[in-house]
């Protein structure tokens, strides 16, 4: 049995970026960027008018009353040919290239008229209402830098310059299987001595927030249908396997492992909840073994699965992310493992505030959808109220 600390290490010094790719821009969210992107134009890439209204030569409206003769229209997409001469005005829609000759844009609120001729009932400053090219983005200018994780305005800014294709890292592919002969999917009809698959529904959603899509396969406790699904299921680059890794009877995971060719790297860690977790790999894949309590499905995806998947999906930053904050009470281990104790984190005045969430053990579900954290009890230890104490969070 190995800490928590080594169990980590152990995991991320097997995890293996995988190989950069090319996908769409509006399919890049969420990825790794693995290249610095620059403009390769100035943006706006022309002057533009940034109302409607008319352009106009500013040195024609010095005074509050002046009329102008209209000589011509010019809308977005469109370009205006000709100059604007003294005394005449353009009428010009928003995103529309200023004409020659112009310097300002007069708002259409502020003109009256009709025909050819415009009435202009306030002065203006050259440059008024004028988007100038670059003002943005000069052309040469870096707008994105590796390692950057695609957001989506992030998107709207790879478009504008222009980029179809971006270079990301690779999303891992997650084959996930749940274990047990009593588990049946949501929505069938419960009949007795069933239960329903909470683990898979949960797993699957936790992949799709970190932008994974994988479905959970439900596999009875048979060694033969086992090896069947995990042989296949080795093809992926992410092994997820809830339930049949403890002592039982039919905990016949790791051995079903060990005869595909999985080496196993450890099985069981200094941790409550989570002790039976099993880490192998086979390649460069790698193959994890979970209990099958949903409070440790959780707790292995937080530390473990998810640090793994960053990784490999090419982030710079994927260790897991503890906080500190305050005990609003008594959090107190019980046991010579290290202790991960569900709580309820609140921040107040730049602080958090850590409440014991009251459970009945690892499988208590309900407790789980009332908490939003765990709090990290050293082994064999106590952490009183106003102690101050380190906590993972997930909301």
């Amino acid at each position: 049995m190995i800490t928590f600390e080594l169990a980590l290490e152990n995991i991320l010094k097997n995890t293996l970026p995988l190989p950069a790719e090319k996908v769409r821009v509006e399919h890049s969210v969420g990825r790794t960027l693995l290249e610095d992107v620059y403009c390769a134009f100035d943006m706006p890439p022309f002057n533009k008018s940034a109302v409607d209204g008319y352009a106009v030569r500013a040195a024609d409206l010095k005074n509050t009353r002046v009329t102008l003769r209209r000589t011509g229209m010019v809308q977005a997409g469109d370009i205006f040919k000709g100059e604007i001469s003294a005394g005449q005005c353009v009428k010009i829609m928003t995103g529309a290239p200023v004409p020659a000759g112009a310097d300002s844009v007069v708002m259409v609120e502020n003109t009256s008229g009709y025909n050819s001729l415009i009435n202009f009932s306030k002065a203006v400053r050259k440059g008024d209402n004028i988007c100038l090219r670059g003002e943005d983005i000069k052309k040469g200018s870096k707008i994105l830098s590796r390692g950057t994780v695609i957001s989506v305005s992030h998107i709207a800014v790879l478009a504008a310059a222009g980029r179809g294709f971006v270079k990301t890292g690779s999303l891992p592919g997650v084959a996930l299987i749940n274990t047990g002969g009593e588990i049946i999917p949501p929505g069938a009809r419960l009949t007795a001595n069933r239960i329903y698959n909470s683990n898979g529904p949960m797993l699957t959603a936790l992949l799709k927030s970190d932008n994974i899509a994988a479905a959970a396969v439900i596999v009875k406790d048979d060694a033969k249908k086992m090896k069947a699904a995990f042989a296949k299921a080795l093809k992926s680059d992410i092994v997820l396997i809830s339930g049949g890794v403890s002592m039982g009877d039919y905990d016949l995971v790791p051995g079903v492992l060990k005869r595909l060719g999985v080496r196993e790297i450890f099985h069981k860690v200094r941790m409550k909840p989570g002790k039976p977790l099993f880490f192998g790999r086979k390649g460069k894949t790698l193959v994890f073994g979970i209990p099958g309590n949903p409070v440790s499905n959780f707790l292995a995806y937080l530390v473990f699965i998810r640090p793994a998947i960053l990784k490999m999906s090419g982030r710079r930053v994927y260790v897991p992310e503890f906080k500190t904050g305050v005990c609003s009470g008594r959090f107190s281990a019980n046991t010579a493992r290290k202790a991960f104790a569900l709580s309820k984190a609140v921040e107040k005045h730049a602080q958090y505030f850590l409440t014991k969430v009251l459970n009945n053990g690892s499988a208590d579900i309900l407790a789980l959808a009332g908490a939003n954290g765990f709090v990290v009890i050293k082994e064999g230890s106590t952490l009183e109220k106003n102690e101050k104490a380190e906590f993972i969070t997930w909301g």
